[in-house]
């Protein structure tokens, strides 16, 4: 599966830019495991960095080992790389899981074996970059199993008022949210949403928190009028984004599914 790749241009790490991308790292060991668990169940492949990046392999992840702080990873076919995996300073994994890119950082490697095959065993890290951007693929719930949004918000006046809305689109950064005209006043710019429900079909009901970032007014095919506002989420754990993201990759391969007749 591995393949050696001649000097190739260094990379410029995302995991080493902090202060531009900090609220993107995982620092609770729990969450760590969650997601380097996610890639070994995918089998995604990950790059393999070595020292500053010149000399990289692809490779997956065998085994996590939360109790023993490890982590098992397939060995590069090729001998000499292995050799400078064990050697090196460090090694920075790059993967992909579900369309968000995921990078930590390690020290050097050891040579091990995992159920009687070879395998590289590296340390658990300190912190991994889970990096999301605004740019998020937005998924249209199906007309017929939408997703529903339990919240409280308050008026003009102050006054609190209890909304239960429809999704007009979710990604892993945001939802927008579907309400009437008259009730723009509950929604301003800037607005923090606590304790929203969000019943997210085959998955259950999650609670997290929404700041509103628009509200504008858009018109259905059918002559209707609505509120759409747009909001991001707030603090959202890394358990429940998961969640999240593995709603929106199963209906996209059902979508694709029933595109190609399989369906």
């Amino acid at each position: 599966m591995n393949e050696l790749l001649d000097n190739p241009p260094p990379p410029d790490f995302e995991i080493d830019h902090r202060e531009d991308f900090a609220r993107y790292f995982l620092h609770e060991r729990r969450e760590i495991v969650f997601y380097l668990e996610a890639l070994a169940k995918r089998t995604c492949l990950i790059t393999a960095h070595l020292d500053e990046g010149e000399r990289f392999f692809l490779t997956t992840i065998l085994a996590v080992d939360a109790a023993g702080g490890r982590i098992f990873l397939d060995p590069a076919q090729v001998d000499e790389l292995n050799r400078q995996a064990i050697a090196a300073r460090r090694i920075t994994l790059a993967a992909t899981l579900d369309r968000v890119k995921v990078q930590f950082r390690v020290a050097a490697a050891q040579p091990a074996t995992l159920d009687e095959r070879p395998a590289l065993v590296v340390p658990l890290p300190a912190t991994v970059l889970r990096l999301q951007r605004r740019e998020f693929f937005r998924l249209e719930p199906p007309a017929d199993n939408p997703i529903h949004c339990r919240l409280e918000a308050h008026d003009g006046q102050g006054h609190p008022r209890n909304f239960e809305l429809m999704l007009g689109d979710i990604s892993g950064g945001g939802v927008s949210l579907v309400a009437d005209i008259d009730d723009a006043e509950c929604f301003p710019r800037a607005a923090l949403l606590g304790d929203c429900r969000l019943d997210i079909p085959g998955e259950g009901v999650i609670a997290v928190e929404l700041r509103v970032r628009k509200a504008i007014e858009v018109s259905t095919q059918s002559g209707l009028h609505n509120l759409r506002i747009g909001c991001e989420f707030v603090n959202l754990p890394g358990s429940r984004l998961a969640m999240i993201e593995r709603y929106i990759a199963r209906i996209e391969r059902e979508r694709k599914a029933r595109t190609s007749g399989l369906l």
